[in-house]
């Protein structure tokens, strides 16, 4: 391992600040799985690139046996434009690291140089895998490190992950036993009327006014059909339609989200959106049509990991350090990790 590495907490602090100010999004972060693999080689740390176009797997194998553990840290940013004044603002205009990503990634790496220094290598038992993973943000990052293979001859037993959580102070964590985040699907609705001229709304078939109703109309089916014991969020993100102000376009566009913390709930809501749409075109004598995007899957914490997570949280912050956390209806391309081995998410105060 290099011997001219700054002292830990400075190095935390430089590592996040460059990972910060060069924020790149899903599948180009090119600069920033490039900053990993120089820290990796830097620690003597052997690793594998461009796994998944552009993610990291990295190995930490201790003197002993014991079991394989992974952890994994998301690398890409968000479309936003930083509007903080510090020095290590975002370079790349348009886009920041506003999801914490940056943070995640220097914990991961602090763990690696953290275990080096302890000696893990020589008395820790088995292997620890570290995984830089691309692509979070909408762009299934995970699934597509798992369908690349490298993972097929890795005998994980468990795999852990953070996440920062800013409404819990720093020193504090947060811990959901069993459902963690809500499986989140996506959705486009085309209504086709007949368009016509504003004054004369008669003669049309408006699919302004339809779309109008039909928003309402989800609404109740989250708050008229869907237990309250239960939780499904359905929202419309864009509306599209028109081009004048005097003039009743022939077609509309929506877009919207599905969040479910259930398959039951999920498929339920698929269906009676369907159905929605079929009476809409008997009422109004229109065509609808629905197409719906597969998204995340409900990421859930494997009971025993939260169990043991908690325990250890509690020793090392004290108990009251330590939040039960409620189901997010935010999703997670960690759930598709955890599908395939067993795991958890653990959220880090940072506030």
């Amino acid at each position: 391992m290099s011997v001219n590495l700054l002292p830990f907490h400075d190095w935390l602090v430089e590592l996040r600040r460059h990972f910060h100010q060069f924020p790149e999004l899903a599948y180009q972060e090119e600069k920033t799985a490039a900053k990993i693999c120089g820290v990796l080689s830097s620690l003597d740390v052997p690793f594998q690139s461009g796994v998944g176009k552009t993610g990291i797997v990295a190995k930490l194998t201790a003197a002993n046996p014991g079991p394989v553990i992974a952890f994994r840290a998301d690398m890409d940013a968000l479309k936003i434009e930083e509007a903080n004044e510090v020095p290590y603002k975002s370079q790349h205009s348009g886009l920041m690291h506003a999801c914490g990503h940056d943070g995640h990634i220097t914990i991961g790496l602090g763990i690696i140089r953290n275990l080096i220094e302890q000696g893990w290598r020589e008395t820790g038992k088995g292997e620890i895998v570290f995984i830089f993973q691309p692509a979070e943000e909408g762009g299934a990052g995970a699934k597509a490190m798992i369908d690349s293979g490298v993972f097929d001859s890795m005998p994980v037993d468990a795999i852990f992950a953070g996440h920062f959580h800013p409404e819990y102070p720093t020193g504090d964590v947060s811990i959901a036993h069993g459902t963690s985040n809500a499986a989140a699907d996506s959705f486009r609705i085309t209504l086709k009327g007949k368009g016509g001229h504003g004054a004369h709304p008669y003669q049309c078939k408006d699919v302004i006014v339809i779309g109008a109703y039909l928003i309402t109309q989800m609404q109740a089916l989250v708050s008229r059909e869907i237990s309250a014991l239960d939780s499904a969020v359905i929202t419309i993100g864009k509306f599209h339609a028109g081009t004048a102000s005097n003039i009743i376009p022939e077609e509309a566009v929506l877009d919207g989200t599905i969040r479910t913390l259930t398959e039951e709930i999920r498929q339920q809501t698929f269906r009676r959106i369907r159905e929605l749409l079929n009476g809409i075109e008997l009422a109004y004598g229109i065509f609808a049509d629905l197409h719906i995007f597969d998204g995340y899957p409900v990421l859930n914490n494997h009971l025993e990991l939260a169990k043991h997570a908690h325990a250890c949280a509690g020793t090392i912050l004290g108990q009251s350090h330590v939040h039960a956390e409620r189901p997010r209806m935010g999703a997670e391309d960690f759930a598709y990790f955890c599908q395939r081995w067993r795991g958890m998410m653990m959220g880090i105060g940072c506030h």
